[in-house]
């Protein structure tokens, strides 16, 4: 394997950390499927998590009555694909709701908070229409936004959108590389490919990744991700004497139990210290591979 001029690899799954990752299945990265469909970001315990969703009444658009109330479930959930935050919603045509959460910080009572070590946690947005009418239904054109502050003042520090539409592709059975924009990172920052399986019951998918540098050095591996789980893989730049890294993923998924709108993919460029991300971002182009 080539190796970069100075990186360390760190790879995080549901279970345990490995380089070489076990995997399988199709589905296209970065779609905005009916309702939104969101890839792993994460924050720390300073930090807050925003989901904001609206109801558009575009229907007036069409010239047709604008939909019912959309009721809607909202929640955040983690790499294992367990909730850490739930509410349930009732957007009118034409507005917005908004859900926040909070990470719970314990800190000693003999510690001082500057002494306590930041922790991350890796999340993903959840929108679930209630109406078994959907779609197209009353939560028919449902549009989401994640964003993330540090708390103080409420500006926002990053914004996540999600998959767009035209990213859902392929039967389940043809392979697709997910190809990321570079990100810059400096000493003493990360640079993290996420991976989440949105599917349900039975749903395998196959993730083969690898990072890419401004020289073309490549690291990577293999990784297979159940119904629900995420992993992730960094790229960590500890050489002070490299300068600024420019960094890219390629991600393919593959796999027969694998629908092509269960794959996420996000890139995210963090503070190894702070663990606060300043970078997100999707797949920027999409290209079928080899039919599996």
């Amino acid at each position: 394997m080539t190796r970069f001029p100075a990186r360390r690899l760190v790879v995080g799954a549901v279970v345990s950390a490995l380089v070489g990752l076990t995997l399988g299945s199709a589905q296209a990265f970065n779609p905005q499927p009916e309702p939104p469909g969101f890839g792993m970001f994460g924050i720390t315990e300073i930090q807050q998590a925003h989901l904001h969703v609206a109801l558009p009444a575009v229907q007036r658009l069409r010239g047709q009555h604008p939909p019912d109330p959309c009721r809607v479930e909202l929640s955040f959930v983690n790499e294992a694909g367990m909730a850490v935050w739930v509410e349930m919603h009732t957007i009118m045509p034409g507005d917005t709701v908004n859900m926040i959460f909070t990470p719970t910080r314990t800190i000693p009572t003999d510690t001082l908070a500057a002494d306590v070590a930041p922790i991350r946690h890796q999340l993903r947005a959840v929108v679930m229409p209630l109406d078994r009418a959907f779609p197209p239904g009353p939560c028919r054109d449902l549009v989401a936004t994640v964003q993330v502050d540090n708390q103080a003042g409420g500006a926002p520090t990053l914004t996540l959108s999600p998959r767009a539409a035209g990213d859902v592709n392929g039967d389940g059975r043809t392979a697709t590389w997910h190809l990321f924009g570079p990100i810059a990172i400096g000493f003493g920052h990360t640079a993290r490919l996420n991976a989440v399986n949105v599917g349900a019951g039975r749903s395998m998918c196959r993730i083969d990744w690898a990072f890419v540098d401004e020289t073309g050095a490549r690291t990577g591996g293999t990784a297979m991700i159940g119904a629900g789980q995420a992993i992730h893989a960094d790229f960590v730049h500890d050489n002070p004497d490299r300068g600024t890294a420019l960094i890219r993923a390629e991600v393919m998924s593959s796999g027969r139990m694998c629908a092509s709108s269960d794959a996420i993919g996000t890139l995210e460029g963090f503070d190894s210290t702070t663990l606060m991300s300043h970078t997100a971002q999707n797949p920027q182009l999409l290209v079928p591979a080899v039919r599996q």
